[in-house]
């Protein structure tokens, strides 16, 4: 059995994409970042509480990584 997912809240994805709080939501309401909805919160028409895989977050960052020109 893998270990689980390690999950991490919007405030520790902001500070490793040192951006801010709502800049994170945003990216995660259109999809650019995978997140964990709880369903309990959404049922009551509310973003919910939300979570990111550490896996998804350090994902996001290779995909939009871009190497300066010259670099192999």
């Amino acid at each position: 059995m893998q270990p689980p997912e390690i999950l991490l809240t919007p405030k520790e994805v902001k500070g490793i994409l040192k951006c801010s709080l709502p800049q994170v939501y945003k990216m995660a309401d259109k999809g650019v970042i995978g997140c964990v909805r709880m369903p309990s919160a959404m049922e009551n028409g509310g973003r919910g509480m939300v979570r990111f895989k550490q896996s998804d977050v350090l994902a996001f960052i290779e995909r939009n990584h871009r190497k300066a020109i010259g670099d192999t």
